[in-house]
């Protein structure tokens, strides 16, 4: 199964697109678990740094171990590094989330523009 929806760079978006990935998995019959804070974290640096429209797309495996693969795609060329974070700030920590809690994760560029930051992770219940 797959789904796919665009979103619009502003701040509220992030929250129409945890909902629009947690519909999809629900719908699936797939745990939620931590997917919507991994997809919150991407959709956020699409909107503050990226500054574009941003597309997400989950895909949702059937058969077998139950594995969920969520990619954000966005028109910035710019790919995203981890950022030195002092204990006390704010922020910083999106892409450390999405490496500790994801089975695997990566960035695709795209010659033409933009990238895709992608992660999977595995649900036994699946």
């Amino acid at each position: 199964m797959r789904a796919t929806r665009s979103f619009e760079p502003q701040p509220d978006q992030v929250v129409a697109a945890r909902h629009f990935v947690a519909e999809v998995l629900a719908g699936a019959g797939h745990a939620v678990g931590d997917i919507p804070l991994l997809v919150s974290e991407l959709a956020t640096n699409a909107v503050l740094h990226a500054r574009s429209d941003f597309l997400i797309t989950v895909e949702v495996e059937q058969d077998g171990p139950g594995r969920v693969r969520v990619e954000v795609s966005d028109r910035n060329s710019r790919l995203p590094s981890f950022a030195a974070v002092k204990p006390d700030a704010y922020s910083g920590r999106g892409l450390m989330l999405v490496q500790t809690l994801s089975a695997a994760w990566g960035v695709d560029a795209h010659a033409e523009e933009g990238k895709t930051i992608w992660f999977e992770v595995h649900d036994s219940a699946g």
